[in-house]
This record gives structure tokens, C-alpha cells and sequence, in this order.
């Protein structure tokens, strides 16, 4: 079976125990105004273009099929993503982000390092986009996984149907979630959908004690007071289980991304949260 997927990171340690090999899964149903990883949103391939790459050199323009006023057709709705200019740039700097894999392929890689995984308590684990969106690929890749003594996990909203979560349910391990907000209207207008959905996913899946990380990224304007983290915290609470629940602060270092896709960063104009600030919040969950 064949998932899309946007990168593979090998030696993170951010996201689940020990250390470990993250696949980033193609594909959001979120759109979070903040969002960090703005290539996983669509299935699609993505072409990103990093202009401090560019030498100028006019192959991109020689190979497009839709080139008009002597220019490509990129970033346009003439652009058909057919990814000439990205094979033709010398200087690497047109890429076409997205691939389809083989469940087999990803099985391969992590094993690679299931020496280190075993060393340090780690596993493999699969990010976004949101990866729920494949469930029958991540299921499959899992279970393989499995069979072979590797730890899974998986990062998730969760705002998905439970049937999704069902699927791989038998073969993950640990599951790390966000919740944005305990208010579902400013949900709503950051993300594009509701959370009553969200937390009703997290509620049972806390009953299944695979629920382990609850993270929620203080965003400026928009969550960032004590009284929201507040009633974030107390709906972590009412769920079963121990749950790490943390707090991951704003920051806009991915606005690069968004240039380099010819996209506007809609968080642009916010400022990280102090550390003082994020002391008094971290302080209301301990």
C-alpha cells in the first residue's frame, strides 16, 4: 500500500520517546492560521521555490509548459505542477515537495535504526498534515512495524471519524494530540472546524490508556490568556489516564515556508510569547 507523504526526519526528539524516525504525512483537514508545516496541507505535491538558491540561470522558464511573459507559470493557476523547472534547476532551487511510498519503504528505513530505537527507547512515528487522514496506510505500516519490535506513535488532531482512529488503534503505542481551544467558535474561526469532535476522540481514546502527550501551542490573540489555558487544562484533566499535557509557545521561523511557496503567513504580524509569560502559564498545568 501507498501513502503521501511530504518528509521523512530521522533523529528527532521531539516527538515521542526516545528518539526516533518521523514520517510527515501529505494532507491537513485543519487550517490553522499558525500553521508551521503549510506544505503538509494539501494531498497534492507542493512546489516550494527558495530564491536565495537561484543563480538565474532561465531553465526553469525553457521547460514550462505554461511559461507567459517570459516567466513561469509558478505560483499561478497556470501552474500545473508538472515539476519541469524543479528536475531542470541546477542550483536546487525549485523542489516539489510530496511523494507517494510504500508501506514497505517506510518498514526499510526505520529499521535502519532500530538499534538506536531500541538504545534509547524510540520508535517511529507519524506526523503531519494529519496522518489519520491515511489510516489504512499508517495501519499497515504499523502493524509492519510491529512485527518487527519497532515502537509506534502518532501525532494527531484527531478531527477525524472514529472508525479512522479504530483502524490503527491495534497497532500504536502512544498517541500525541493537540487541543487548540475549550471554546469551539474561536476553534472555529483559527482552524476552520469546531472541537467538539476533537475532544470527543481524545475522551475515548484517553479510556484506551494509549493517550499519553496532550500539547497545546499558545497562540497570541488567540489562546493565549490564563482563563483559556485554564479551561484547556481542566478538559485535560476530566480524561482518563496519565497525560502529559504541555505547552509548545508561538514562533514564526516558518515564515520562510510560506515565501517559499508564494503564500501569505497569516500569523506574520504576532510576536512569541515571552518566557515570562509562558512561566506563568506552564505554571496554571503543573
Amino acid at each position: 500500500m501507498y501513502g503521501k507523504i511530504c518528509n521523512i526526519q530521522p533523529f528527532s526528539i521531539h516527538d515521542g520517546p526516545g528518539i526516533r524516525t518521523v514520517i510527515f504525512m501529505k494532507g491537513c483537514n485543519l487550517r490553522c492560521f499558525w500553521c508551521h508545516n503549510p506544505e503538509s496541507q494539501d494531498t497534492k505535491q507542493t512546489l516550494a521555490f527558495y530564491r536565495n538558491k537561484c543563480i538565474g540561470c532561465g531553465e526553469c522558464v525553457n521547460v514550462c509548459p505554461n511559461v507567459r511573459n517570459g516567466a513561469t507559470a509558478r505560483f499561478s493557476e497556470e501552474c500545473s505542477l508538472c515539476g519541469e523547472c524543479a528536475k531542470e534547476c541546477y542550483a536546487e532551487a525549485i523542489e516539489m515537495i510530496g511523494k507517494d511510498i510504500a508501506s514497505e519503504e517506510i518498514v526499510k528505513i526505520a529499521l535502519k535504526d532500530k538499534n538506536l530505537f531500541e538504545t534509547s527507547g524510540g520508535g517511529i512515528t507519524f506526523s503531519g498534515g494529519e496522518p489519520l487522514l491515511q489510516p489504512d496506510f499508517i495501519a499497515e505500516t504499523m502493524k509492519a512495524c510491529k512485527c518487527e519490535g519497532i515502537h509506534t506513535a502518532i501525532e494527531s488532531a484527531v478531527c477525524v471519524s472514529w472508525e479512522n482512529i479504530e483502524k490503527i488503534l491495534p497497532y500504536c503505542d502512544y498517541f500525541i494530540c493537540d487541543l487548540k481551544s475549550a471554546d469551539s467558535e474561536k476553534h472555529r474561526k483559527a482552524t476552520g472546524v469546531g472541537n467538539e469532535r476533537i475532544i470527543e476522540n481524545l475522551r475515548k481514546l484517553s479510556a484506551t490508556g494509549k493517550l499519553k502527550e496532550i500539547k497545546t501551542p499558545v497562540i497570541p490573540d488567540f489562546n493565549d490568556t490564563e482563563d483559556d489555558i485554564k479551561e484547556i487544562r481542566d478538559i485535560v484533566r476530566s480524561f482518563d489516564g496519565e497525560i502529559k499535557y504541555s505547552l509548545l509557545p508561538f514562533h514564526n521561523i516558518c515564515e520562510s515556508k510560506y515565501e517559499s511557496q508564494g503564500r501569505t503567513f497569516r500569523a506574520a504580524g504576532l510576536k512569541e510569547p515571552s518566557k515570562e509569560k509562558m512561566d506563568k502559564l506552564n505554571f496554571l498545568i503543573k
